[in-house]
């Protein structure tokens, strides 16, 4: 008998990507699965695109604690964090169970890859950045970028999502954590394509959310909150340098990230209420 993965996706107003999320799950080559959704309330027909695909519906008003309803649901002897803007290969989830089952890994780390869909600068940089760090298999849970999506469910289960910060480096953290368990994780070349934001305002936005929960994210875990802060280690590898513009690029969008992020943490400072979790 096939061990149960178990798919978890977290959502908001996500029905522009869930249906590409979906049928991207259903045409997986591996079947024993079961979808868990954990929902924020979505207003359009996030909801109603989930039940047409069989997920289990469950309710959570913030990441963190849909992180934990997820686990708490989850029947499989994996679990999978899968966003609801993210499209799989069909081999991925089976090529994930085979290195834990036939290989003895405790979890997997994809390589994830762009989508390129309004060919922006700022698309082509983020795609760039992205292959660079992946194809480097830069996964270390501190000085590395790759993030680990695919987990033993008796580590992550462990984890006390309660005491995580809501956002800033939130994934980073899981797959710090469930190292420090013991676990063993993989890098494998199975790819996950990712929608990515378009324009510098876009990514100045979701950075001005991620600055404004850097200070609980600092006092959880100063040394990866201090490393992930920085440019990318990558940034400084031969491979950058294949596309001079786009390796210019790198730095002109983290300093719009590091800005934005700033100006965050500055109002977190002033007002605590801002992001009502």
């Amino acid at each position: 008998m096939r061990p149960l993965v178990s798919i978890n996706i977290a959502t908001f107003n996500s029905e522009k990507t869930l249906v590409k999320c979906l049928d991207s799950v259903k045409r997986q080559t591996y079947q024993d699965i079961e979808i868990i959704i954990m929902d924020s309330y979505s207003k359009d027909n996030t909801l109603q695109i989930a039940k047409s695909y069989g997920a289990k519906i469950f309710f959570a008003s913030s990441l963190a604690l849909a992180r934990k309803v997820g686990a708490d649901a989850s029947s499989g002897k994996y679990v999978f964090l899968l966003d609801s803007d993210q499209i799989l290969e069909p081999n991925v989830i089976e090529e994930a169970v085979k290195a834990c089952e036939e290989e003895g890994y405790d979890g997997v780390t994809f390589f994830e890859k762009s989508l390129i869909t309004k060919n922006t600068f700022v698309e082509r940089v983020i795609a760039y950045d992205k292959d660079i760090f992946h194809s480097l298999h830069d996964d270390d849970p501190i000085k590395g970028t790759a993030i680990p999506r695919f987990f033993r469910a008796s580590y992550y289960k462990r984890i006390d999502f309660a005491k995580n910060p809501p956002i800033t480096f939130e994934h980073t953290i899981i797959h710090d954590e469930i190292v420090k368990m013991g676990a063993k994780i993989k890098f494998i070349n199975a790819y996950i394509w990712h929608h990515e934001t378009t324009t510098a305002r876009a990514v100045a936005r979701k950075f001005f959310r991620y600055g404004y929960y850097y200070i609980p994210a600092y006092k959880f875990n100063k040394e990866l909150a201090i490393h992930h802060s920085m440019p990318r280690r990558t940034y400084f590898h031969p491979k950058a340098l294949r596309k001079p513009v786009l390796f210019l690029g790198l730095f002109y969008l983290y300093f719009v990230k590091a800005i934005a992020a700033f100006t965050g943490a500055v109002f977190y400072i002033f007002n605590k209420n801002f992001y009502k979790e």
